[in-house]
């Protein structure tokens, strides 16, 4: 099987509840969403050539090709494999092939509104960071219905024993009332469930308001961070 992949790296993550591990990043291209604050808008469509480090593969890249790009990126205090777009659920098929050729812990970064293929990959990821995207974010004319498939993604992941968390971008616009769906939702689901609330890229958020958010969410969740995009902090891919 083939997938068509953006770039192969190894970086330090600098979301989540994982943040400064260091991981090997597989960015596949494509996405089924458009949302306003997208970092990563050259991943959205096909590209001919594969960034691999310092080298550049033609498109699309086989199975063996992301093994062995990746066993060459490995290092002894890398972690996980990141799968990353883009969408990476838009390529399950690619990703459960991928898993059955490493030992490697699979730690897939979605943004959750493809339930099914969530079951396909479910046995074959050990951490799932699930988005969760408000009106704001403007990612589709469709929002309920990709609320749904989110909440439907996280549960698939948390009943199959993947560890699990959410996340959720906070916009100088987002407020209580926009995120108290996805809360009572999240607590519907496991109380117990991480959530991390990220503001975006460039910082401009007012640290009240983001305090404000974390105290409704603490209401209802045990576990709220906030944690912005330490690798753009830093410096680092």
């Amino acid at each position: 099987m083939n997938a068509n992949i953006y770039e192969i790296f190894n970086s330090i993550q600098g979301e989540g509840i994982y943040v400064g591990a260091r991981q090997i990043f597989v960015r596949f291209c494509g996405c089924q969403l458009n949302c306003g604050y997208c970092d990563t808008q050259e991943a959205q469509s096909p590209v001919d050539r594969c960034r691999i480090h310092d080298r550049h593969i033609n498109n699309p890249l086989n199975v063996n090709t992301v093994i062995d790009a990746i066993n060459g990126l490995w290092t002894p205090s890398t972690r996980h494999i990141s799968l990353t777009g883009g969408e990476p659920l838009l390529h399950a098929g690619f990703i459960k092939e991928l898993a059955g050729y490493t030992s490697r812990p699979m730690y897939l970064e979605t943004n959750a509104g493809i339930p099914d293929a969530a079951r396909t990959v479910s046995d074959a990821i050990e951490i799932a960071a699930c988005d969760i995207k408000l009106p704001e974010h403007r990612s589709t004319d469709e929002y309920d219905r990709l609320h749904g498939y989110e909440l439907e993604t996280i549960r698939i992941f948390h009943s199959r024993d993947v560890e699990t968390f959410a996340k959720i971008i906070v916009l100088r616009n987002t407020t209580i009332e926009s995120i108290k769906k996805a809360i009572l939702d999240i607590e519907a689901i496991n109380s117990e469930i991480p959530l991390i609330l990220q503001p975006a890229t460039p910082l401009d958020i007012d640290m009240g308001q983001l305090l404000g958010l974390m105290d409704f969410a603490g209401m209802h969740l045990s576990d709220i961070r906030i944690i912005p995009q330490m690798h753009r902090l830093i410096g680092v891919p």
